[in-house]
């Protein structure tokens, strides 16, 4: 029986995934962190009567109550973070196939729209956030300080990680680096081929022929 010759290790594919599953962990992580917050003065900054309150936002909401307009960006975020998590373990596992084999090409397939659907989710994010914080009356007497929160560094470092994840997975020269099945540990078998061997006929032994007599008395 035999055994069929291993394919070598795609290291590219294997680093790629890898990527794929740390940006799916930042992405989980991220959405729970805050991305905006606001510190609120109320009341003349001046005078006794001022008061603060700090209000931080997440892909789930407000940390209160207060502000229940607020959608729940986390839905479509975390489903890309899905994706990408399954794609990168089908790409782990499937380092030893051939580049054109089923579970490759479907790591590569789901690892791109999974990155396509945490780009356009956060970009969605971006813009309601800047329309959220563009409004305001410059004479209202509330002071309101605005900061990004780590999570919006996370998210964005999980969008730029799972785009270089997919130039990894998917350059075609360096993919091509195990197309060659990998040398055997005890070496190439060598199969000599011999000629067939053929009996040479034997000669044919000469026959005996009566000589006509030449006796004259016969």
């Amino acid at each position: 029986m035999t055994v069929p010759a291993q394919w070598p290790v795609a290291r590219l594919r294997q680093i790629g995934s890898g990527v794929w599953i740390l940006a799916a962990v930042l992405t989980a992580v991220g959405s729970f962190m805050p991305l905006l917050e606001f510190n609120n003065s109320f009341g003349d900054p001046t005078g006794t009567s001022s008061r603060r309150a700090t209000t931080s936002y997440t892909l789930w909401g407000a940390d209160n109550r207060a502000f229940e307009f607020f959608p729940m960006f986390g839905v479509p975020v975390a489903v890309g973070a899905a994706l990408l998590l399954v794609a990168g373990l089908l790409g782990v596992i499937s380092t030893r196939l051939h580049p054109a084999s089923g579970p490759v090409l479907a790591a590569r397939l789901i690892g791109t729209g999974g990155v396509g659907v945490l780009a356009g989710s956060l970009t969605v994010v971006f813009l309601f956030f800047r329309t959220f914080t563009s409004g305001g009356d410059e004479d209202d007497v509330n002071l309101v300080e605005q900061t990004n929160g780590l999570g919006v560094w996370m998210l964005l470092g999980s969008v730029v990680i799972g785009i270089g994840a997919i130039v990894l997975m998917l350059v075609p020269k360096l993919a091509k680096r195990g197309d060659e099945p990998e040398t055997p540990p005890m070496g190439v078998p060598v199969i000599r081929v011999l000629e067939p061997e053929y009996e040479e006929p034997k000669a044919a032994d000469p026959v005996d022929v009566e000589q006509p007599s030449t006796d004259p008395k016969g």
